[in-house]
C-alpha cells in the first residue's frame, strides 16, 4: 500500500516516463496533413534525437508498471554513448592537465597528486569503454588471452601507483609506477590499430637497439 501511494504521488507530480495515449483520429489524413508530416521540424520546432535503440531491452514509455520500473536501470545505445563521450572527455581533461604539469614545478613539488590525477584519468578511461560495450562484456575482454597481460599490467600499475602515492608516500616508487601506467595506456591504445602490436615490438626492439649502442660506444 505504501508503495502504491508513492507512485501515485510520484505520477501526480509528472514525474514517470509513461506517457498518456494520445486519442487516436480515424479520419483519414486530409492534403494539408500529409505535408506537415514532411516536415521535420514540425514537432515542437525542432528534431528530437533517439533516445532509444531499435531493440531495447526495456523500451519505455513500457506498456506496464514493472517493464517501466526495469527501464530505469536500462541503457539505450544513445545513452551509452553520452554517458562514454563524458567519461572519455574528462579522462583526456585529467590527462591534458597532467601533461600541462609536467612542465611546472607542481611536478616536482607534488609528484604524488601528479600520480593521483593520472590514475583517475585512467580509471574514467577504463569505465568509459565499459559503459559503452557493457561492463560483463568489456570485463570478459579484458580477461580473454590476449588481452590478459595488458590486463595485469595496467590494474597492476594503477594500484601500485594509489598504494605508493596514497599509502607509502613514497615519491621514486609512484614515479616509476605512473610510468609504468602510460606505458601500459598506450600499449592498450596502439594495439587495436592494424598492426598495432607488432609494430609496437619492432619499435620497442629498435630501441632497445639504438639504446644499446649508444650506451657501449
Amino acid at each position: 500500500m505504501a508503495s502504491a501511494s508513492f507512485r501515485e504521488s510520484m505520477n501526480s507530480l509528472g514525474w514517470s516516463r509513461r506517457e498518456s495515449q494520445a486519442p487516436v483520429s480515424t479520419a483519414p489524413p486530409s492534403l494539408l496533413d500529409r505535408i506537415q508530416n514532411l516536415n521535420p521540424f514540425g514537432d515542437g520546432g525542432y528534431v528530437r534525437l533517439p533516445t532509444t535503440e531499435s531493440n531495447p531491452g526495456a523500451p519505455l514509455p513500457a506498456p506496464s508498471r514493472r517493464e517501466e520500473e526495469e527501464g530505469w536501470f536500462a541503457l539505450s545505445r544513445w545513452d551509452r554513448l553520452l554517458v562514454f563521450g563524458g567519461l572519455l572527455l574528462a579522462a583526456l581533461a585529467m590527462f591534458a592537465t597532467c601533461i600541462g604539469l609536467m612542465f611546472t614545478p607542481v611536478f616536482l613539488v607534488k609528484p604524488r597528486k601528479f600520480a593521483i590525477l593520472w590514475s583517475m584519468g585512467s580509471l574514467l578511461f577504463l569505465g568509459a569503454w565499459g559503459v559503452l560495450m557493457g561492463p560483463i562484456q568489456y570485463f570478459q575482454h579484458l580477461i580473454s588471452g590476449p588481452r590478459l597481460p595488458f590486463t595485469a599490467a595496467y590494474f597492476g600499475s594503477i594500484v601500485l601507483t594509489l598504494v605508493f602515492s596514497l599509502g607509502l608516500h613514497n615519491t621514486l616508487l609512484t614515479f616509476v609506477a605512473a610510468v609504468a601506467q602510460l606505458v601500459a595506456l598506450l600499449w592498450y591504445v596502439v594495439s587495436y590499430f592494424p598492426m598495432g602490436s607488432s609494430g609496437l615490438r619492432f619499435a620497442a626492439r629498435f630501441g632497445g637497439n639504438r639504446v644499446a649502442a649508444w650506451m657501449s660506444d
